[in-house]
């Protein structure tokens, strides 16, 4: 049974009569690599916007009229100037806009997530900060990060209902990222070298792991 280290909003280490356990569910799970990678693929595929666009040769404005005599001037044919080759012209088979996301399964997904969050709670990466922080001021935030030595990593911080002062005060550090437990993924957790919730993230996050809470109730 893994341990996980709780810290208070000073970052002294807190020493509780009962140690805070990851649920069994989610120390056993152990998803194949290619599971996560699909999953990972069709999270970043559905994050593009997919709204680039260009104009063909129908879409493009300007005269259709011929430029030129087919023959006798001795150059070569041409049509109207909207075609492709020409200055100004449409383009062939540019893009359009389009939809990029992926389906995936809920259980794909949700096996996914907890396979790279155990990842990070078997190494000693996952972190649990609880009591409220004095005020919301980056200042603050930023020595409770130094205080638990975190300073200098990039670390996912998951917070919940009623942290308010967590949120404002690391939203502008460039290497945290805060997020509530519903807008958290698979590919989020891969791209941050600590996990750091909140005591209410945590519960929420441990609902989420065992099923009976889903993304859109725990945004």
């Amino acid at each position: 049974m893994v341990h996980i280290k709780v810290f208070n909003a000073a970052g002294e280490v807190v020493e509780t009569l009962s140690p805070l356990t990851a649920p069994e569910k989610l120390e056993n799970a152990d998803s194949k690599m290619g599971l996560i990678h699909q999953v990972a693929i069709a999270e970043m595929a559905g994050r593009r916007q997919g709204n680039a666009s260009t104009l063909s040769r129908g879409e493009v404005r300007g005269s259709n009229i011929k430029i030129r005599a087919q023959k006798g001037t001795g150059r070569s044919r041409q049509g109207d100037k909207r075609t492709p080759h020409m200055r100004g012209g449409g383009i062939v088979h540019g893009p359009k806009p389009r939809d990029y996301q992926q389906a995936t399964p809920r259980k794909m997904r949700q096996a996914a997530f907890r396979t790279v969050l155990n990842n990070r709670l078997q190494n000693d990466r996952l972190i649990v900060i609880e009591g409220a922080l004095s005020d919301a001021k980056t200042k603050t935030f930023v020595g409770t990060l130094k205080a638990m030595g975190l300073s200098d990593n990039k670390v996912l911080f998951i917070t919940g209902d009623g942290d308010l002062n967590y949120m404002r005060s690391s939203r502008n550090l460039p290497l945290v990222k805060p997020q509530t437990v519903g807008q958290t993924n698979s590919t989020d957790i891969l791209g941050a070298e600590y996990i750091l919730c909140t005591r209410g993230a945590w519960d929420q996050l441990v609902s989420r792991i065992e099923g009976k809470l889903n993304e859109a109730e725990a945004a």
